[in-house]
């Protein structure tokens, strides 16, 4: 009987808690437009390399070969009006092609931007999401032998110039 009026008193005053909950005023505003996020000329920061397949996901610092003192580093411009990009580098191997077209998976939400050249088609996952008033911009390249085993996966990290 004790522990009946126990759970009562104590019902009660998670009841009287929850009720003191203060109420949410304003507004979020319009969401952000992320294909206008997207655009722009982007500087590589740093390129890591990531083993998929080692227990601890160890990572490495790659950015040596592509971050040259004296040398511009990868720029990857992202036109929005007509959705092509264009890539400039001199140290490093290019991935992405020299140019191309590009997409997002979803306009609203992305998690992934499709490269698209005369060669190859790209699919590179964000690290980030990447609002208009982003400075940084992450980009993960997952080379794969097949559906079920990654080989490594490749970091680029990208700043707004």
């Amino acid at each position: 009987m004790k522990s009946v009026k126990y759970f009562f008193i104590i019902a009660l005053s998670v009841g009287l808690f929850a009720g003191c909950k203060p109420e949410t005023t304003g507004e979020l505003g319009e969401p952000s437009d992320k294909l206008q996020g997207m655009g722009g000329t982007w500087e590589l920061t740093s390129f890591i390399q990531q083993d998929p397949n080692n227990p601890v996901l160890e990572e490495r610092d790659l950015s040596e070969f592509y971050l040259v003192s004296g040398v511009e580093p990868m720029r990857i411009t992202l036109d929005v009006p007509t959705q092509t990009y264009t890539v400039t580098i001199t140290e490093g191997k290019n991935f992405f092609g020299e140019s191309g077209t590009w997409s997002l998976d979803d306009n609203l939400a992305p998690s992934s931007i499709t490269l698209m050249n005369a060669n190859d088609t790209l699919e590179l996952f964000l690290g980030n999401m990447v609002l208009p008033t982003s400075n940084n911009m992450g980009l993960q390249y997952h080379r794969v032998c097949s559906d079920d085993f990654k080989n490594v996966i490749y970091k680029f990290n990208f700043q707004r110039i």
